[in-house]
């Protein structure tokens, strides 16, 4: 058996560390010899990993604050879920990436249950700014049909219900300039 050297020790380890079927395979007696140098560390690469996951959920719910207030504990098992069933994504900006994936999961079909219609445009507002960013808009027009701020105040005080009276509006989404950075949105609506 050929010792690795410290790059291939690195490789290995965060592939241990990020990818889950791969660590399950090598820590469960059936792989060959490359897993052998590993396994006296498996509860730690298990930490590790963890870790990992735990640190995009971090980020992610940073991105999607009102949508983690909305779903409680839910989020971060389905964020985990979602870490576990799909690839991370790479680059610089890949917690952005990470947002957008796990709207995706959470509105797709990779979920059993499907979302309820505030929960939804909730979910639609808080990502709006990541899609402008990612498509290089300064600016961009949403319809909603729950008035996003109302959304947000209540799933912050941990009470959006499965229904609400239509209240549509019409949002615009600006970029800001350098005085004022960031995403910056006005309702427009008759109900305000």
């Amino acid at each position: 058996m050929r010792q690795m050297g410290l790059k291939e020790t690195q490789i290995l380890f965060t592939r241990l560390c990020v990818d889950a079927a791969f660590r399950d395979q090598i820590f469960s007696n059936e792989s060959g010899v490359e897993g052998v140098a590993f396994h006296s560390l498996e509860k730690e690469v298990r930490r590790q990993a963890r870790s990992l996951v735990n640190k995009r959920l971090g980020v992610v719910k940073d991105i999607l604050s009102g949508t983690c207030a909305a779903m409680g504990s839910a989020f971060a098992e389905e964020f985990r879920d979602f870490a576990v069933n799909t690839k991370e994504p790479q680059g610089v900006n890949r917690h952005r990436l990470d947002a957008l994936a796990f709207v995706e999961w959470l509105s797709g079909s990779a979920r059993s249950k499907p979302l309820r219609r505030p929960f939804f445009d909730l979910l639609k507002h808080e990502i709006t700014p990541v899609q402008m960013w990612t498509k290089g808009r300064r600016s961009a027009f949403r319809f909603h049909l729950h008035p996003p701020r109302r959304l947000l105040d209540l799933a912050q005080a941990g009470i959006l219900p499965n229904a609400l009276p239509l209240r549509p509006c019409l949002l615009l989404w600006m970029e800001g300039n350098k005085n004022k950075r960031g995403y910056f949105w006005r309702e427009f609506s008759p109900w305000c």
